[in-house]
């Protein structure tokens, strides 16, 4: 009789294999008792059908700017519409509360931040000389962005990777499309360098993107402090520092219109298109790129 040392091999393929499948029994059983991270939706959300028109819109276009963090929106213990976010943060759309143009700035609702409609395409004399305090993308909901991109310096940061641009590694959000937006922009500009060198005194020297940081004057943050903003020539006019702003006009008309354009197609808006003007500025906001289209006409968002 043959004197096995070990087990003949298919009984060891057959051990392993159990012994595989209960590793995995007890995988699971370990995930399963451990509490879910995920805040279940919430059980008052309204149906689109049961908002106000510019709230559905509002509504749409920050679901698909941003999808999977926003969840719809439910009414308040005041009774007022609430925007609830995928984190569970629940952000006042609309309060009822008038503001002042100073007060639409320092303290806006979700409705505030969406109110003024971004001025998409060309520049002309009327978009060269918006109306007092017509700035779309100025009035920010601070605890949106910090729902979206992190609470803390540290981790806004984590989330951000660097985009080459122009030669320079811009440090830019990676999560809800900044990066990939900005890689774009690069690539749709890059082929055309050649054939405009005199954009370099727009483009050069770099301002930068990532920066965690007030906005000047004031106690909010920047959008800079979330890796969605990217300076270009920071010595070009911005409102709080030009001693001739009646000047501003006609830079805003000379302002490169194919870099303006490039930037808008991937989701950015302009800072030189704001009363409060900041020609070096421009920021990743695709829901407001996303509403002006729509109320052009020209797409059609899921309700």
């Amino acid at each position: 009789m043959s004197v096995y040392p070990f087990p003949p091999r298919r009984y060891r393929l057959a051990f392993g294999v159990l012994f595989l499948l209960f590793l995995l029994w007890l995988v699971g059983l370990a995930e399963a008792r451990q509490p879910d991270a995920r805040p279940s939706p919430a059980p008052d959300l309204l149906p689109a059908a049961e908002l106000p028109a510019d709230a559905a819109l509002d509504l749409s276009v920050l679901r698909a700017a941003y999808p999977g963090a926003v969840l719809g929106m439910a009414r308040g213990a005041s009774g007022m519409l609430e925007l609830v976010m995928a984190d569970g943060a629940r952000l006042a759309y609309d309060d009822g509360k008038p503001r002042t143009p100073a007060e639409a700035e320092e303290r806006p609702d979700v409705r505030t931040m969406l109110a003024q409609v971004y001025p998409l395409g060309p520049v002309d004399e009327a978009s060269a000389r918006p109306a007092p305090h017509f700035s779309p993308g100025r009035h920010r909901v601070q605890a949106f962005f910090l729902s979206l991109y992190g609470k803390s310096e540290a981790e806004a940061r984590k989330n951000c990777r660097s985009v080459r641009f122009d030669g320079h590694g811009a440090l830019m959000q990676g999560r809800y499309g900044a990066a990939d937006a900005l890689e774009r922009v690069w690539k749709r500009l890059e082929p055309q360098m050649a054939a405009h060198p005199e954009w370099a005194k727009t483009l050069r020297p770099f301002g930068g993107a990532f920066c965690w940081r007030s906005i000047a004057a004031t106690d909010r943050l920047s959008a800079h402090s979330f890796g969605v903003a990217v300076d270009l020539n920071s010595h070009l006019p911005y409102w709080l520092g030009m001693r001739n702003p009646e000047k501003v006009p006609a830079q805003v008309l000379a302002f490169p219109r194919e870099i303006v354009a490039a930037f808008e197609a991937e989701g950015f808006i302009w800072g030189g298109k704001w009363a409060e003007f900041d020609l070096m500025h421009f920021e990743y906001r695709p829901e407001l790129i996303l509403k002006a289209k729509a109320l052009r006409g020209e797409i059609t968002l899921p309700r």
